[in-house]
């Protein structure tokens, strides 16, 4: 026999309602409610640890969307910088680039002038430089063009040739000493006779200095006649220097000599009146007048006060 199982509900006015149940079926019942709870609780508890994921999640990315956003205003900071950086080494490149093409422009200027002061001083010694004219075509002649050179190489290789060239010019004084006597006819100390000088004399102690007035090379040293003790210097240009009445010389034949290199000293051997230095300069062979040569400090003193005046 069947259990039954009855189930009474009452309301607040006395109604009443009876509702049977076999056993059986209650504990069916019961089953799959305990069977519902339990899937449901199942699925509570999965929904609650995937809400929990879900927002470690969101605060990972919250966190990571920090991290970049503090990591581009870093690198936007860094760009500023860096462009101001930039900015600030361009000015100084371009402050540095003035101030290099200043100077640059201030030396060629310098340049400019101080070869035109030795175009003028060559010309007050009767020295003229060779300048090639755009009117010269030369017969027979050719190779490859060759685009101009600028004007600070032009000047840069005018000045080198400045330099080679005077420094084989007999310039200066070859001894330190007054002026006994000049360059041309005189009387002659000796005999009191008219005769012609072909150099300059220079008073002197005896063992005075004796420097060589250019480049060159010893063409004689030796005793020379009325001369004595004699030094002759080919300064391979067309010009020679000869240095008379040493009491000695210091250089040998065919030794290369430099401008204010000491050469001999001052003596009085051969035809000579007194302790002195006899100095010649000659071209091809031929005196010309020295003074105007060994006047060069002067004649650059003056070039000089005319260049600080511009």
């Amino acid at each position: 026999m069947q259990k039954h199982y009855y189930f009474l509900f009452t309301s607040d006015d006395g109604s009443v309602w009876r509702w049977s149940c076999r056993r059986k079926r209650l504990i069916q019942g019961a089953a799959v409610i305990g069977v519902f709870f339990c899937l449901f609780t199942v699925l509570a508890v999965r929904s609650a640890a995937l809400g929990a994921h879900s927002l470690a999640l969101e605060a990972r990315l919250a966190d990571s969307e920090r991290r970049i956003a503090a990591k581009d205003v870093e690198l936007a900071a860094q760009k500023r910088l860096d462009q101001e950086r930039n900015e600030r080494l361009t000015g100084e490149v371009a402050a540095l680039t003035r101030e290099k093409n200043g100077a640059v422009a201030s030396a060629v200027r310098e340049l400019s002038e101080r070869s035109a002061l030795i175009d003028e001083m060559l010309a007050k010694i009767g020295f003229t430089m060779a300048v090639a004219s755009t009117d010269d075509v030369a017969v027979g002649s050719g190779g490859p063009f060759l685009v101009p050179r600028s004007q600070t190489d032009e000047l840069l290789s005018r000045a080198d040739h400045y330099l080679a060239t005077v420094s084989r010019l007999p310039l200066g004084l070859p001894a330190q000493g007054s002026l006994a006597s000049p360059f041309g006819n005189r009387i002659d100390p000796l005999n009191r006779r008219r005769a012609f000088h072909a150099g300059m004399d220079f008073r002197g102690g005896q063992g005075g200095k004796v420097f060589a007035t250019a480049d060159g090379v010893v063409k004689e040293a030796r005793w020379n006649g009325s001369f004595g003790r004699y030094v002759e210097i080919d300064h391979e240009n067309g010009y020679s220097t000869a240095y008379a009445h040493l009491s000695k010389f210091t250089v040998k034949v065919g030794s290369r000599v430099e401008r204010g290199q000491l050469i001999g000293s001052i003596g009085s051997s051969g035809r000579s009146t007194g302790p002195h230095l006899h100095y010649e300069l000659r071209y091809r062979g031929n005196p010309i007048n020295p003074n105007t040569y060994a006047r060069i400090e002067e004649i650059i003193r003056v070039g000089k006060q005319k260049i600080r005046k511009r």
